[in-house]
C-alpha cells in the first residue's frame, strides 16, 4: 500500500473514531452506524445500558438532461429506540445472519419509532462526501423497506433472533 493510501486510510479512521465523542455515545454503541457504511445493510447492537440500531434509507437522484445520478444513502442510528406505532401488515421473505435460508416474516408497513437520540449520516457518493448531524426530533416515520428493516433489528434486539416460516414451507408451481 502506498503512502498516500495509507494516508486517506487514516484520517477516514480517525474521523470516523471521532464521531462517538462527537455526540455523547460510547463507542460501541456506534458500531451499526460504522457497520452500515462500511458493510451495507442493518445492524443493532445491545449492552446493559443502551441499545442503538442503524437503518439505511436509499434514495436514487437521476439528472435526466445530464444522465447522470447516485444514490444517496441516509443512515439513521437510533438511540434506544422503541416502536410507538406501527400499520398494517406485508408478508416478506427475510434472511439474516447466519441462517442456511430465507424465511416467511410479517412486518408492518409504517413505524413510528421513538429513540433518545437520532443520528444521520447521509453518504453523497458522487461528491465523495459523508455528513453526520443528530437530529432535532426523537420521534421518525418510516415506511416500506425502511420500516420492515427497523422491525427486523428490533425483533433482534428483544428477541435475539428473528424467526418465522422456512422457505421450504412454500410450494412450487
Amino acid at each position: 500500500m502506498d503512502t498516500s493510501e495509507l494516508q486517506k486510510q487514516l484520517s477516514f479512521l480517525k474521523a470516523e473514531r471521532d464521531l462517538p465523542e462527537r455526540f455523547g455515545i460510547p463507542t460501541d454503541a456506534f458500531l451499526p452506524l460504522f457497520f452500515s457504511l462500511r458493510f451495507g445493510g442493518d445492524w443493532s447492537y445491545a449492552a446493559e445500558e443502551i441499545q442503538t440500531i442503524s437503518i439505511a434509507k436509499k434514495t436514487s437522484i437521476y439528472d435526466d438532461e445530464t444522465r447522470v445520478g447516485y444514490t444517496r444513502e441516509e443512515i439513521f442510528l437510533l438511540v434506544n429506540p422503541q416502536i410507538i406505532e406501527s400499520e398494517g401488515t406485508v408478508h416478506r421473505l427475510e434472511k439474516c445472519g447466519d441462517e442456511q435460508i430465507r424465511m416467511l416474516v410479517a412486518r408492518p408497513f409504517q413505524v413510528k419509532v421513538q429513540a433518545e437520540q437520532i443520528i444521520i449520516m447521509t453518504v453523497n457518493p458522487l461528491r465523495r462526501e459523508i455528513v453526520t448531524e443528530r437530529l432535532p426530533e426523537t420521534k421518525m416515520t418510516f415506511s416500506g423497506s425502511t420500516a420492515y428493516d427497523l422491525a427486523h433489528e428490533m425483533e433482534h434486539l428483544s428477541e435475539g433472533k428473528v424467526s418465522g416460516e422456512s422457505l421450504w414451507e412454500f410450494r412450487i408451481r
